[in-house]
């Protein structure tokens, strides 16, 4: 009996807040029994939620007088009450502060365990690149207040989260990912120190959310050497379907495939062959040529075969093209084309 004994207290005592809300508690019981026992029928201080009132001001000294026991009973209660305030409840509060004060500090130094949903996890951590991803995702309005999370690598997070007010740090070691809520978020972007690291930790984000229900997170995998594309994606294809590659070196382009699942195959095939069939081909028109609007260009280019892409201001290599259409948006002589087709086009100019 004592071992069971020893074993309860033990048990209750484990928690240090425990014991001074044990003594708040019994200190509150007991008082209302002495008042209730002690106090003349209808009197005020004995009605539950008056009774409640009482306990609170008074366990916390602030004695705002509205109601006091009148018996010696009563009174005693009331002593028991503010004895417990005194003792009981300065240590709890103690202990609230020091565990707030505690988990402040877990999360700066990246040992809390978070609580986001929909959030986007980056696993690895280069502060340059990391700001500038997150500045283009900040300026769509859709992830303008998507919390994000970095996942440091070991010996990176030296101190506190460098950046608090961009995203929340996650120290690694076995337990990251959990802490992270890996399984909670919209996308997971993985950027190794280098490629092959890339894969082997993409294998281990894929059986973290296969074991915790595998909940379609979308995967990307950060390429740093973009001669490898083709023999990571075959590997990655090895862990799982549907994980994308994105080369690191554009924020924009990786933020752009973070917001948009499936595009950044676009970005890549742009920025070599798109689709095997058809190559992006840059055309001036001629500065004789003439003037027509921008819809009517695209359609003459479609019949023929190609698709206009962009829309060039001048002949000049540096020209600034644009992608979106302008309202009412004229193409005319001096301009330059971007145009995707099989073969670079030929335009006769004359039939437009």
């Amino acid at each position: 009996m004592p071992i069971l004994l020893f074993r309860f207290l033990n048990r209750v005592t484990a928690r240090s807040w425990r014991v001074p809300a044990m003594v708040l508690a019994a200190a509150f019981v007991a008082g209302w029994v002495l008042i209730a026992a002690f106090e003349p029928a209808g009197a005020e201080i004995k009605r539950p939620l008056d009774y409640v009132w009482y306990f609170i001001v008074s366990g916390t000294t602030v004695g705002y007088g509205d109601m006091s026991p009148e018996t010696v009973g009563g009174r005693a209660g009331g002593l028991l009450i503010i004895g417990a305030g005194v003792t009981a409840g300065i240590v709890l509060f103690a202990e609230l502060t020091l565990w707030m004060s505690k988990g402040r500090t877990m999360k700066a130094n990246g040992q809390a365990r978070l609580h986001h949903r929909r959030h986007v996890v980056i696993i690895g951590y280069e502060r340059t690149g990391l700001r500038s991803i997150i500045g283009q995702l900040r300026a769509d309005r859709e992830f303008a207040r998507t919390p994000v999370v970095t996942v440091f690598w070991p010996g990176e997070l030296t101190g506190e989260n460098p950046d608090p007010e961009l995203y929340d740090a996650v120290a690694f070691d076995e337990t990251a990912f959990d802490r992270a809520r890996l399984q909670d978020a919209r996308t997971a972007l993985v950027v190794g120190r280098n490629d092959d690291e890339t894969v082997r930790v993409m294998l281990g984000v894929a059986a973290h959310l296969r074991r915790n229900g595998d909940p379609g997170t979308h995967l990307l995998a950060g390429l740093r050497h973009g001669g490898r594309r083709a023999e990571i994606t075959e590997a990655l294809e090895l862990i799982g379907t549907g994980i994308e590659t994105v080369d690191i070196d554009d924020p924009a382009v990786v933020a752009a495939a973070i917001r948009n699942p499936g595009v950044s195959a676009i970005y890549h095939n742009l920025a070599s062959t798109l689709d095997g069939t058809g190559t992006l081909y840059r055309v001036n028109v001629p500065e004789e040529a003439g003037e027509w609007s921008r819809l009517d260009v695209a359609q003459f280019l479609l019949r023929r075969g190609s698709t206009l892409l962009a829309v060039g201001d001048s002949h000049l290599p540096n020209a600034r093209f644009r992608l979106l259409a302008e309202s009412d948006e004229r193409v005319r002589g001096g301009q330059a084309l971007a145009v995707v087709a099989r073969h670079r086009p030929e335009i006769p100019w004359h039939e437009l």
